[in-house]
């Protein structure tokens, strides 16, 4: 009976003990203060139980508790799960809290919105998710929601990320990998010992009080500081098929034999085309750039998440057939393609993303979120990589989007971790010729011609496919110092055979300078400016990063009025550092004339924290530089 009571007593003390940290986690009065500072929402718990039963079978409980303390931070809610018919929602619900922890709402599974997902550009998918569609009266408010989830498809474990993104707090967060299966589990801890966490035992972790983190100007992306611990099994399954992962050739292995041993089958008719076609090429970098363009011609881009886990590819007769494609598809295709006039090519899985990221080379697992294609050593031994999702890209050309970054290369022999094309920051040139009359009523007239290549080609290839209205509306705002731009003529060529931009304009500017009395002022860096300075950063703890160089050289001819005459031209600039160079020369010509002599070259490169300040000098130069003044008078 004794022992009855005590029992009974220490169960009760859980009770209570659960209970009343469920009421803390309710209200929004109790929240720290340093967990407030910088946030627009704040994870008052996330705790992840992660079982694993079998290679085919995992069960993951969220039990999570978030207050969104304005607008912004609705994004962060984040109670939502996606399932599909490996993928089963046994248990969702959520509970709404006012500011000061009363329960406002409770919404079951069958008042959360069940819908297809489907992003934009996306034909059909097979995935569909369950999600909490709340409008809130009022901030702050809390909702605490809960999910369990069944997996049979073991390939996609949730990491840990106790720090979710800028913004955003985290009172406390555990995650706990129970491992039932007898399969091993591999894990990888980035960037834990930098923030309040505890490690409670083998895959069983718990975060307290990590304050929002506020982005800085040019500093590297979030993955590369922020806490996270990744997990992968060993054995897994995805959609029926086993897979092995130990290393990245084994995985690759896998996704080559499971995943793309199939669906290289084409049309007898397109074959007999493409062999057509290049049946006179007189190299094999000619041929490859033949089946290239020609894939461009007749294909288009368009999201299909189907098949085993969105990762493999739609066969290559069916890409064919209905002339569309996800990146999967369509690098598949043109892979088919190639293989059909003998050129050797393997798929590659990467992030696409316009900040460059890297998949993991130390830890394999499902990474990357787009499928490009690679062509070794042709011709000219140089290796080849093609966005194959572009109908506009030159042959080879991927700058931009996944250039400089670590990829997943699949071949018959495995996965293979390889770099992507460097665009190096002397071939990234832009070089600007103007010839510039300034007139008497403040207003110029102008013919200008532009020339880029390397990665400034990414910025111009588009503009030969805009409307006249679009062509205005860009150079208004490429151009935003000059006010009231009036494009008379263009012409834009695009040379993708050397991946050369130019364009020709002629232009007026209504009002460029002004006058002061007898005198009137002008800038004679009428173009090309770069006036933008990193904001001041107090006590910046982060580095930075120019993850890609550049050179700008301009010229420009300024004729002035027939009855002025030059009272000041700007001093001679020459700065050097380690983030670049930057000189201007601006000088008076034996026949009258203002020439303007212009360079700026940016480096790539990493840089510390403690570099901050000297970098935004750097820049705070510059942009004086490019917006000094010349003064011209009347002739007496």
């Amino acid at each position: 009976m004794k022992k009855l009571l005590l029992l009974f007593v220490f169960c009760l003390s859980i009770s209570h003990t659960l209970k009343a940290q469920d009421i803390e986690y309710q209200s929004s009065q109790n929240i720290p203060a340093e967990l407030l500072k910088n946030a627009n929402a704040v994870i008052r718990k996330n705790n992840i139980s992660i079982v694993i039963k079998d290679f085919d079978d995992v069960e993951v409980t969220t039990d999570r508790v978030v207050t969104v303390l304005n607008k912004k931070g609705l994004s962060d809610i984040n109670a939502a799960e996606s399932y599909d018919e490996d993928t089963k929602v046994d248990e969702i619900e959520a509970t709404i809290y006012d500011a000061v922890g009363n329960k406002v709402v409770r919404i079951k599974e069958k008042d959360f919105k069940d819908v297809s997902a489907v992003s934009n550009g996306t034909l059909y998918s097979d995935n569909r998710v369950k999600y909490l569609d709340y409008t809130p009266r009022d901030y702050p408010f809390t909702i605490h929601f809960t999910s369990t989830v069944e997996y049979s498809t073991t390939a996609f474990l949730p990491s840990w990320v106790p720090l979710e993104y800028f913004y955003v707090s985290t009172q406390s967060s555990n995650y706990q990998v129970i491992n039932n299966s007898g399969i091993e589990v591999k894990f990888k801890e980035s960037h834990l010992d930098d923030y309040a966490i505890t490690k409670n035992g083998n895959l069983n972790y718990t975060a307290t009080n990590l304050t929002a983190l506020v982005p800085q100007a040019y500093s590297p992306g979030f993955d590369t500081y922020g806490p996270i611990v990744k997990i992968a099994m060993k054995e897994f399954n995805m959609k029926g098929v086993a897979g092995v992962n130990n290393d990245w050739k084994d995985f690759g292995k896998w996704m080559n034999d499971e995943l793309l041993s199939d669906v290289g089958e084409l049309p007898k008719e397109v074959i007999d085309e493409v062999k057509t076609l290049t049946k006179d090429a007189k190299s094999q970098r000619e041929k490859a750039k033949i089946v290239y363009e020609f894939m461009q011609e007749r294909s288009r881009y368009i999201s299909v998440q189907v098949g085993i886990g969105g990762w493999k590819p739609i066969d290559a007769m069916s890409v064919h057939n209905v002339a569309y494609g996800d990146c999967k598809g369509l690098s598949n295709y043109t892979k088919a393609l190639l293989n059909e006039v003998g050129i050797e090519s393997h798929h590659a899985i990467i992030y696409g993303d316009s900040n460059i990221r890297s998949v993991d080379k130390s830890f394999s697992s499902t990474q990357g979120n787009h499928m490009i294609l690679y062509v070794p050593q042709l011709d000219d031994e140089k290796n080849i990589w093609l966005e194959c999702t572009s109908k506009t890209n030159p042959f080879g050309y991927i700058a931009g989007w996944t250039d400089d970054r670590d990829a997943l290369v699949v071949s018959d022999a495995g996965g293979e971790i390889l770099h992507t094309t460097v665009y190096e920051t002397k071939g990234n040139l832009q070089k600007s010729k103007a010839q510039v009359k300034l007139k008497a009523d403040g207003s110029l007239t102008a013919t200008i011609k532009q020339e880029v290549n390397g990665y400034q080609y990414f910025f111009k290839d588009k503009l030969d496919n805009y409307s006249n209205k679009e062509v205005i509306s860009y150079y208004n705002n490429y151009w935003n110092h000059l006010n009231g731009i009036s494009i008379i003529d263009h012409k834009f060529i695009n040379n993708k055979d050397a991946v050369v931009y130019s364009e020709e304009l002629e232009l007026n500017v209504n009002k460029y300078s002004s006058k002061a009395g007898d005198l009137i002022l002008f800038q004679p860096v009428v173009f090309n400016r770069n006036t933008n300075v990193p904001k001041k950063v107090q006590d910046r703890k982060l580095g930075f990063e120019i993850d890609r160089g550049y050179i700008d050289k301009d010229h420009y001819i300024i004729e002035i009025p027939m009855e002025y005459q030059i009272d000041v031209l700007p001093k001679i600039i020459d700065i050097e550092n380690k983030f670049g160079k930057y000189s201007l020369k601006v000088e008076l010509t034996k026949d009258g004339i203002v020439q303007v002599k212009r360079e700026l070259k940016m480096n790539k490169g990493k840089f510390s924290a403690a570099d901050y300040e000297a970098y935004r000098s750097f820049r705070k130069k510059i942009s004086k530089a490019d917006q000094s003044k010349g003064v011209i008078k009347i002739k007496k």
